[in-house]
């Protein structure tokens, strides 16, 4: 019975060990766009009592992995397009709720609406390049 015990034991000690001797088949790669709204240009102005008066920058980002697409098939390359409009609105979302345009009025930059087509149209732009490339 205690050589039995022992021989499970050791059985089961020893295969974690074996499958971390073996190589991984798989390489992941996160190949990612960087969506960012308000590129230095959402200068806000808080109208709060502590703060009254003062301007401050603020932006948001959020990554959009392609890793997994085939740039070089059309249907593809629209999928990446469709995750930067979603990442867009995710993004001036973020900003709209963080710093309300009620009581954080823009001085200069976009918001709602006009945030998420210029921020997709620039994240487009970085897109392009890598379709291109990837057609190539």
């Amino acid at each position: 019975m205690l050589l039995s015990i022992s021989l499970v034991s050791i059985a089961l000690l020893s295969g974690p060990a074996r499958a971390q001797a073996t190589s991984a088949r798989w390489t992941p790669r996160v190949e990612s766009i960087i969506v960012k709204a308000g590129a230095m240009k959402n200068w806000h102005m808080a109208l709060t009592a502590s703060h009254l008066g003062k301007a401050f920058a603020v932006s948001a980002t959020i990554p959009v992995p392609y890793s997994d697409l085939d740039l070089a098939r059309e249907p593809d390359a629209s999928e990446l397009g469709r995750r930067i409009q979603v990442a867009a609105r995710l993004v001036c979302q973020e900003l709209d709720t963080k710093y309300p345009p009620t009581q954080f009025p823009l001085l200069e930059g976009y918001s709602g609406p006009d945030c998420v087509r210029v921020t997709a149209h620039d994240s487009m732009e970085q897109a392009d390049t890598i379709i291109a490339s990837a057609k190539r």
